[in-house]
């Protein structure tokens, strides 16, 4: 927001005005005829202005002096740009032109920038922050306008290649909403460099800020950006084109920067899985990007901080489908009108996943009850409107087969309590205890079989209800330590297969890599297969990666802290050759005196990350020496690795 008393909207006294400007037009070669009148003319439009909110331009106020314009604005610029503080201000506005003569959507087709003049009266103390925040509001509305009303996306493709454009030549930020409305804001008043920031001070910067809380514009800050102009960042809030430039970001990654790296050694290759996952390639992209990259860096880290968006709406896609698929099945669910079982469900042919399962578990209109018997398993679902229903087909199959299971469900889910009415009611707890006479003992069920009294009392039913429902809960417990452990049978082997996959991988893979690393030096003679090349430079790019992080991280990577990280890619024996065929150059390493128990291996560390960082790791060595010799009680292990480390980059750092 403007500061009221900010020195930028500073005027001149309003008296000591009016004598300034009467004491030039009284001079004796008439060159400031009439200015002493245009102030005061200009003053009046001013205490107008709470009402209707007009100030006046150049042109009207040339045409109220009758003096020719180019006076007039030799005049308004003498006395706005060349005084400190100024005698009138100038402010610039936006004024919105419904009937363009363009049907192309641009903003300066409907867009002009008229730049008008305040004199602020003693009232206002010497600030024009009333007229300039009026003003403002005014351009902020118009602009507004043309985006909603007006304003037109020049299409994908035609975006894309702008987008690129831009990037190969530097000028990224001219794609920023910013850019666009920051040139509306060019004043021919503005005659020096300080006149035109106080012009984006007091105008641009306040408008884009409105845009910004009204939602029009996105905005973020992109600290590590080269240029300022790329540190401040508005994009048009619109999701589509924020999604276009995002796609347009990524395809000049995949076509352009990453090739480049490729071809230059410093990137391996990358399989179509992985150039999906875009937030981690980026991430492997931006280390190489030095300054010398321009807006190519830039471009990069925009879209690190863009792909938010693409994870929202692919996860507000996922939700949307998930909700149609939900609201599909409940469909079906209610149309069985019968208990279903959630685990052969099928969606279009498909199983439906645990989460689904989970929704529909648990919607508001579902009951749901497990149920175990010798075969597995089972989750029943059953829609509330079905309830009648489902009493009806459980009715039939116990009458047809005996079969007493969906009864039992039906009563596990309580849905007497659900019933319409108390005669239904009653009718499925005669059918429930109907089916409970089977559990009655052989002998009660004989004599009264007997006598024709197939009949089970209330007290008989409840002790058969718990009985039935502790066998019933044993089972289910039974089934589901049954599933658990077919489960981490199959992860297991599972893991095996991927195991042995990768490892006959690895091998293959280091196979050539030795082969291609043992006739390297005839290669270039013989012609032998780029992809070779490729595989050892790939390898060793691994490789001196897992080093670098390591380091970077605190932690002392050896030959088994680099098995573990290829995870599988090589063996020791493949890892050692591999090495020192290829990694000579790039790869040191040191022993730690007197710790040969704790570091039984060389440290290894790349050349690169000691041609970075060396001078901080040999002033944090002897600093750590230093400290250790002095300290009462010193550490042993901490003191015998640094004065073995410092001896090696001693040694090791005049050579890089």
């Amino acid at each position: 927001m403007l500061d009221p008393q900010s020195p930028e909207l500073k005027v001149a006294d309003y008296n000591s005005a009016l004598q300034l400007t009467q004491a030039l037009e009284a001079r004796g070669d008439f060159q400031y005829k009439g200015i002493h009148k245009l102030v005061l003319i200009i003053g009046d439009w001013t205490e107008k202005f709470v009402a209707n909110k007009i100030l006046p331009s150049a042109e009207q106020l040339a045409r109220e002096l009758t003096l020719d314009k180019e006076r007039v604005n030799a005049y308004l610029k003498e006395m706005s740009a060349r005084q400190n503080p100024p005698i009138i201000k100038k402010i610039c506005m936006v004024d919105y032109n419904p009937t363009g003569d363009s049907s192309d959507g641009r903003i300066a087709s409907f867009l002009r920038l008229i730049t008008v003049f305040a004199r602020p009266s003693q009232t206002d103390a010497g600030s024009s922050h009333r007229y300039v925040d009026g003003v403002n509001q005014t351009s902020f509305s118009s602009i507004q306008r043309w985006v909603k009303e007006k304003r037109q996306f020049p299409g994908k493709e035609s975006f894309q290649k702008w987008i690129y454009d831009c990037i190969d030549n530097n000028k990224l930020s001219e794609t920023y909403a910013s850019s666009e409305i920051g040139n509306l804001f060019q004043d021919n008043f503005d005659v020096t460099p300080v006149l035109k920031q106080t012009t984006i001070n007091i105008h641009l910067k306040p408008v884009l800020k409105k845009l910004v809380d009204s939602r029009i514009l996105y905005f973020y800050r992109n600290e590590n950006a080269l240029s300022p102009g790329n540190r401040s960042v508005f994009y048009y809030n619109v999701q589509d084109e924020i999604i276009a430039r995002l796609d347009a970001y990524k395809k000049y990654l995949n076509e352009r920067i990453i090739p480049e790296l490729q071809r230059i050694g410093v990137l391996g290759n990358f399989s179509e899985q992985d150039l999906q996952n875009t937030r981690s390639i980026a991430g492997q992209v931006l280390p190489f990007l030095s300054p010398a990259y321009g807006d190519q860096k830039t471009a990069v880290e925009e879209l690190l901080s863009l792909i938010h968006f693409e994870e929202e709406e692919k996860e507000k896609k996922e939700k949307e489908e998930k909700k149609a698929k939900l609201s599909e099945l409940l469909d079906y669910i209610k149309s069985a009108n019968r208990l279903v079982d959630l685990n052969y469900l099928r969606f279009r042919g498909e199983p439906i996943e645990e989460e689904v399962k989970n929704l529909i578990i648990n919607h508001d209109m579902i009951l749901n009850s497990d149920f175990a018997d010798k075969k597995g398993l089972y989750v029943f679902v059953l829609h509330k409107d079905c309830i009648s229903g489902a009493v009806e087909t459980a009715k039939r199959v116990f009458t047809a087969t005996g079969n007493d299971s969906e009864i039992r469900v039906l009563a596990k889910m309580n849905i007497r309590d659900m019933m319409e009415s108390k005669e239904a009611s009653s009718q499925f707890e005669k059918l429930e205890y109907s089916s409970l006479f089977k559990y009655l003992p052989f002998i009660t069920r004989f004599f009264r079989s007997l006598f024709g009294n197939n009949v089970v009392h209330r007290f008989e039913a409840e002790e058969i209800r718990a009985r039935l429902a502790a066998e019933q809960n044993k089972k289910i417990l039974e089934a589901r330590t049954k599933v658990a452990q077919e489960e981490k049978v199959r992860l297991a082997e599972r893991r095996v297969k991927d195991r042995e996959a990768a490892e006959s991988t690895a091998k293959a893979r280091a196979v050539a890599a030795v082969a291609n690393s043992e006739s390297s030096a005839p290669a270039k003679s013989s012609g032998l297969s780029s992809e070779q090349e490729a595989e050892v430079k790939r390898n060793l790019s691994a490789v001196l990666d897992i080093l670098d992080h390591a380091w970077s991280h605190d932690e002392l990577p050896d030959r088994e802290y680099l098995l573990q990280g290829l995870g599988g890619d090589m063996d020791e024996n493949t890892l050692i050759n591999f090495l020192k065929k290829n990694a000579k150059k790039e790869i040191h390493s040191f022993m730690v005196r007197n710790q040969e128990e704790q570091y039984s291996f060389p440290i290894l560390i790349s050349r690169r990350f000691l041609k970075k960082n060396g001078k901080a790791l040999l002033d944090k060595a002897k600093r750590i020496v230093d400290e250790q010799k002095n300290a009462g009680m010193p550490e042993q292990d901490k003191f015998d690795f640094y004065i073995s480390f410092e001896d090696f980059l001693n040694r090791t750092l005049p050579k890089i």
